[in-house]
């Protein structure tokens, strides 16, 4: 009886490092472009801002009343208000009220508020039917990157791009 050979096929352990060697330097050049510092934090804003505008046009809708987003670029920081300017509170959060503090929030650090311009205001309103009372940008900024939030008038639509790279 003859030992018949079987040869199985796999790969040799100098391909399989040069693979892996590969595979580790596109890692060191595509990670560092796609994790900058700053780029989550804002990009992580710009998805709270935009949450948060949706958030005070749905309740003008379903409260049947005005709802404001006031922004303070000084303090760094942007408010969820009745038409009095008393703070909105989060039904689902018990005594958590509508303000978000770029300053305050580790998540978000190193982000500014800039240039918001409602009609040449800081605020933005929202009627009963959920209508703005004016279209709008603001500009969320962190580590050379700019994201602007645009409000437009009469739908109330939102939308974020990035400018200025």
């Amino acid at each position: 009886m003859a030992l018949r050979k079987t040869h199985r096929r796999a790969f040799t352990l100098v391909e399989i490092l040069v693979v892996v060697t590969i595979i580790g330097m596109i890692g060191a050049i595509v990670v560092p472009h796609v994790l900058q510092a700053g780029t989550m934090q804002v990009q992580a804003a710009g998805r709270i801002v935009i949450a948060d505008i949706l958030f005070a046009q749905n309740d003008a809708v379903a409260q049947q009343r005005t709802r404001r987003v006031v922004f303070e670029p000084s303090l760094n920081r942007y408010r969820l208000t009745d038409i009095d300017g008393n703070l909105l509170t989060a039904t689902w959060m018990p005594g958590q009220q509508y303000e978000q503090d770029f300053n305050a929030d580790k998540r978000f650090t190193g982000v500014r508020i800039q240039n918001v311009d409602f009609n040449g205001g800081l605020i933005l309103e929202y009627d009963e039917l959920g209508t703005p009372s004016t279209g709008g940008s603001l500009d969320l900024v962190a580590a050379g990157k700019t994201y602007r939030v645009t409000v437009a008038p009469f739908t109330g639509r939102v939308t974020i791009d990035v400018v200025g790279e």
